[in-house]
């Protein structure tokens, strides 16, 4: 009798990067898989720069909406799970609730609101 290939299917799943302004502004890598209708943060870890760099990390550009899954371990630094979107720069930085916040990125400051739909880039270092 003869053995068959289980049917799994492959998930599609991007990294995208994100810094730590609490903790010197530390790189870190954040999984996302893509869902029927969000992209979900799976698993976060630090990463060096030139390490992001040589595995295309920083080329990365997604859209849409993310939402962190039930399992999500949060930055590796500061532990949160939450993260502002920056207008400017589109990359994404750690977030702690304040009403007032600046990219750790690109330097803009300014007060934070709530978004949906967000274009994220990887982040040219």
């Amino acid at each position: 009798m003869g053995r068959g290939v289980r049917n799994m299917a492959i998930k599609e799943a991007h990294i995208v990067l994100a810094r730590c302004p609490q903790c010197n502004r530390h790189l870190y890598g954040i999984r996302v898989e893509k869902q029927p209708d969000h992209w979900a943060l799976t698993w976060a870890f630090p990463i060096d720069e030139s390490k992001a760099k040589s595995e295309g990390y920083d080329e990365t550009v997604l859209n849409g909406t993310f939402h962190p899954s039930p399992n999500y371990n949060g930055c590796p630094f500061c532990g949160t799970k939450t993260f502002l979107h920056c207008p400017r720069c589109s990359k994404i930085t750690c977030y702690h609730g304040e009403s007032y916040a600046t990219c750790a990125w690109c330097g803009l400051s300014g007060e934070t609101k709530a978004q949906n739909n967000m274009s994220l880039k990887g982040g040219s270092m």
